[in-house]
């Protein structure tokens, strides 16, 4: 019995070798199809990976740019400011040494003789006073105790 199965499998074999050739090219046909749609998938999530990747570094470096742009724009801001500070500075100063002559001026004939005026003193020491909390607390302080307040000033 075992003999007639063997005959039978040898037979089987013997008559269908195109058939089992055929069958052979087409497993090895599909399996070289797959291997080249895996191959092709892996190519596309690649690339859409790597499109990804390049959208969102320009995402990141329009993000910079734009806080570039703000912060310059601060930045010509308070340079405005400072400039407009310094000017009003400046103004004040004239201002004030304008303040001085005249009061010294009205008093020179006193002065000869080492006598002041008590407004010419008054000045002077709040000159005195007002420059030695600017060197403490800067021309453009926030405190009370400056030369000038920024939160005073209108703008």
């Amino acid at each position: 019995m075992i003999k007639n199965i063997c005959k039978l499998i040898k037979s089987f074999f013997v008559n269908n070798k195109t058939c089992f050739l055929i069958v052979g090219l087409l497993i090895c046909c599909i399996g070289i199809s797959y291997q080249f749609g895996v191959n092709h998938g892996k190519t596309i999530t690649t690339q859409k990976y790597a499109t990804q990747q390049a959208k969102q570094t320009v995402d990141t470096l329009n993000q910079l740019i734009t806080s570039t742009k703000q912060l310059t724009e601060t930045a010509i801001n308070v340079s405005e400011a400072l400039s407009q500070q310094i000017a009003e500075r400046k103004l004040y100063d004239e201002q004030s040494t304008q303040a001085l002559q005249e009061a010294l001026n009205k008093t020179a004939d006193n002065r000869s003789h080492c006598v002041f005026d008590d407004s010419v003193l008054l000045f002077i020491d709040s000159a005195r006073t007002s420059a030695a909390k600017a060197t403490t607390y800067g021309i453009t302080g926030t405190t009370n105790s400056s030369m000038r307040t920024t939160n005073k000033t209108p703008k």
